[in-house]
């Protein structure tokens, strides 16, 4: 009852108050009401758009005001969220409450493990994966199983050309490092740490592409193939990636149909060596003065017959001639008449023409079946492909009947071969005659002094003689390679006259039996390895019987002979061979 009494005088107090203030509330209504008339009045004396302006500023700061409390209010509620959170991971023990039975003190149950449970019963603490490179950085000289892994992804970024990843961190991981770094806008310091890994491993990661500010060797095998096809000057080619440079090859890019871009990738390297490619030089359809100059020049080689009219057309009869004399030469069979083949005709030790090592054709198939009607080979090595037992014949032949032994099929061995006057083969002829020069030069061939025996057997000894040369990328040789240039340089060495073809390249070749199975693999093919899919490059080398190779590796960074192809990567890679020795 008290209570009852309590608030009824609570309430009589609010009455009174009310009925004195009623008549101020009632004014402060009447003002309000009146302001707001007042203000709508206001406004619709103001144009149009200004009202719209100031009704849209009142609205705006009305929702910002919202978003604010809003905003405060979550902040709040996460903080407290985290708070409690925190709480438990510390395993913080509630106060104890009271029994509802009996009044007394009783703990409610801990929240914290018990140390003498066992491990399953523990409260589960999810502990972050660190971070592989943590606290570390790896640079040159180094090793270990991430250097492997990083050797890899560089491969497939095409930083590293395509080969076995190892463990160590040499000059050339520091090199790829470097320019990935400076690719991808990072520190170019060559140092992998945890950004460079981060970035490495990442989507973003972007591939290798040749582009302006680029330095070193495959800049300068990119400028070299730009002279040769007429796109730049040959004082340009200095290894550096400039605005020349990049001018030619944005040329050669709209010239050959290409996104010219100006930047060198996979498609641009293709279509730069490739058969059909469109050089800034002396192309099919051209007339010139110039082109009947180097007409004349093909016909005193041999590479046009002796009743071609030199007329200064380039007919489909003269880029064929041209694309002979390339692969004679060891130039890239292209049928342009560009400065570097206009150099080559112009030299005195431009090569006539003559059936050699390694090619083939109905030309080379009319000579084995001469050689068969006069015994120095037999009916199945009639095969339309002159390979080392055709070579060993043509030596054979040209000891028996007087001519200089180079093993090639020049005009003068061509018209004594048939002649009613040529000499069969004797019982006692063998063909093991030395290789020397063209039956059309007097010079001493000094290509290789490691072995005068011909055929594979020189072959293997040329690649063999140059095992610790360094790799470089896009070299040719003498003394520095890369994959396909080793093999480029070797078979040229060796005798066969074969234009220079890209780890790619080497993948569409037709002129040489295919070999498809490590299994039927023998001593000299040419092995075709594919690459990482990033970049479609791939890798070649040359085999040497009992499972070996010597090959130009990048992860190597020299000539090596590798103990052994069996490997999971290389038989998972392993493409083709190509059989150059009959």
């Amino acid at each position: 009852m008290k209570i009852k009494a309590f608030f009824n005088r609570i309430g009589k107090f609010f009455r009174s108050v009310y009925r004195k203030c009623e008549p101020f509330l009632k004014r402060i209504g009447a003002f309000f009401v009146s302001f707001a008339k007042n203000v709508k009045a206001g406004l619709l004396q103001l144009p149009k758009l200004f009202r719209y302006i100031i009704v849209s500023a009142a609205g705006a700061l009305i929702i910002a005001v919202l978003v604010t409390v809003i905003a405060v209010s979550a902040r709040r509620a996460n903080a407290a969220k985290s708070l409690e959170a925190a709480n438990l991971s510390a395993n913080v023990t509630p106060v104890p409450a009271l029994s509802a039975d009996s009044g007394a003190l009783t703990p409610e149950p801990s929240t914290a493990p018990d140390a003498t449970a066992g491990e399953d019963s523990q409260t589960a603490v999810v502990t972050p994966t660190p971070h592989p490179l943590e606290g570390k950085v790896y640079e040159k000289g180094d090793s270990g199983d991430l250097i492997l892994e990083l050797q890899q992804r560089l491969m497939e970024l095409g930083y590293l050309d395509s080969d076995e990843p190892t463990d160590y961190f040499g000059s050339l991981t520091e090199d790829a490092l470097t320019a990935f770094q400076k690719h991808n806008e990072l520190t170019a310091d060559g140092i992998y740490g945890a950004s460079t890994y981060d970035m490495l491993f990442s989507d973003e990661a972007k591939i290798y592409i040749m582009q302006l500010g680029d330095s070193g060797d495959d800049v300068s095998e990119v400028q070299e193939r730009l002279y040769q096809l007429g796109y730049l000057a040959k004082s340009y080619i200095t290894g550096n990636f400039g605005e020349k440079t990049l001018a030619a090859v944005m040329e050669f890019q709209s010239a050959n149909k290409l996104t010219a871009d100006g930047k060198v990738g996979e498609k641009t390297i293709g279509r730069l060596y490739s058969d059909d490619v469109v050089s800034n030089s002396y192309k099919h359809g051209d007339v010139s003065d110039t082109i009947a100059k180097y007409q004349t020049r093909l016909i005193k080689l041999g590479y046009l017959d002796d009743d071609f009219e030199a007329d200064g057309e380039m007919d489909s009869t003269t880029v064929a001639a041209i694309k002979t004399f390339q692969d004679a030469n060891g130039l890239t069979r292209d049928g342009c008449l560009g400065p570097a083949t206009m150099e080559a005709l112009d030299s005195s030790d431009a090569l006539s023409y003559a059936l050699r090592l390694g090619m083939s054709g109905t030309s080379v198939k009319e000579a084995q079946r001469q050689l068969y009607k006069l015994g120095y080979l037999r009916s199945s090595q009639v095969t339309s492909y002159f390979g080392e037992a055709t070579e060993a014949a043509v030596i054979a032949f040209q000891k028996r009947n007087g001519l200089s032994q180079d093993g090639a099929i020049g005009s003068k061995t061509t018209a004594k071969l048939f002649s009613d006057s040529a000499k069969a083969a004797a019982s006692t002829a063998t063909a093991t005659a030395k290789p020397g020069n063209s039956d059309d030069d007097d010079d001493d061939d000094d290509s290789s002094s490691v072995s005068t025996s011909s055929g594979v057997e020189k072959f293997i000894a040329i690649a063999e003689s140059k095992l610790g040369c360094k790799y470089v990328r896009g070299a040719k040789g003498p003394n520095t390679f890369d994959c396909s240039g080793f093999v480029y340089w070797c078979l040229n060495q060796a005798g066969i006259k074969q234009s220079y073809l890209t780890s790619i390249g080497w993948r569409t070749v037709t002129k040489y039996k295919k070999i498809t199975s490590m299994d039927d693999l023998k001593r000299g093919d040419i092995l075709v390895f594919s690459g990482a899919t990033a970049t479609g490059k791939g890798h070649v080398g040359i085999y040497l019987g009992n499972n070996k190779m010597i090959d130009a590796g990048s992860s190597k960074g020299a000539v090596v002979i590798r103990s052994s192809i069996r490997t999971t990567y290389w038989t998972s890679h392993f493409l083709m061979a190509y059989r150059v020795w009959d």
